[in-house]
Parts: structure tokens; sequence; C-alpha cells
């Protein structure tokens, strides 16, 4: 059974592709999106194993988009998410994280080491992994 992939959501298309191409060379399946509207619909209509968001992006954000994914009858709770941000104009990277911090799984300060973003990842993965089999074991 094939993994299910990552969504990378970041208008930074040099963060994005970054983290795209360092979560392959892990092993991971990976799909990359600039806009978290975009995110919203792929997430309508694609299993997603887990979400890393920017925070602050142009039209639609982060803030929208973890909206949309804690409020979904479909993905709630049980979506892993991990929230990134270097912050912007108007807040720091800190005020914009921990405002988040009650409705993702992890946060990232950009920049951030990709020993910290992959730890990050395989955490959520081991714990989704240990929830499936819990699942299973209870049929």
């Amino acid at each position: 059974m094939k993994a299910l992939p990552i969504l990378v959501v970041d208008d930074n298309e040099f963060i994005r592709a970054s983290m795209v191409k360092f979560l392959e060379a892990h092993g991971h399946s990976v799909i990359g999106t600039g806009h978290a509207q975009d995110a919203m619909d792929i997430l309508r209509t694609q299993d997603i194993a887990m979400v890393i968001t920017d925070v602050l992006m142009p039209d639609t954000d982060g803030y929208e988009l973890v909206n949309f994914i804690r409020s979904s009858d479909d993905l709630g709770e049980s979506m892993p998410i991990i929230a990134i941000s270097g912050g912007g104009r108007s807040m720091n990277a800190d005020t914009v994280l921990n405002s988040l911090e009650e409705s993702v799984n992890f946060i990232l300060k950009k920049p951030f080491s990709k020993k910290d973003l992959l730890d990050n990842v395989s955490k959520l993965m081991e714990n989704a992994h240990n929830k499936n089999e819990k699942g299973e074991q209870a049929l």
C-alpha cells in the first residue's frame, strides 16, 4: 500500500520547492502548492497524510486553511498539521505561530533546519501509523 502524500503549502516558491525536494529525498510522496485555496481543493479531492503550511500568504492564508481543515467533517482533528512562518510586516513569527499553537500539531519558525522538519514529519507519520495499527487491531 502506497503512503499518502504530504501537502506542502507555501507562497514562497523557493521554500516550497526546497521542502518538496527534501521530503521526497527522504522517501515521502509530496504535493506542493503556493496557494491555500488550491490546498483546500486538493484536500477535497485527494487523500493526504498531513499538511505543512505557511501561515502568512496572500489571498487565502494559512489561518483559513487550518480553520478549513479543523472544521471539516472529513478531516477535522485527525489531519496532522505543521504550521510554518517567518512573520510578516505587521506580526513577528512568534506571534503568528503562537496564535495557531492550539490548532496545529507542530510549529516551525523560519528559517528552520531540515532536521527539525524531518523530525516533526517523522513523529506525525509514526503517530498516524500507530493509530492505524490500533484501529486495525480493534476490528
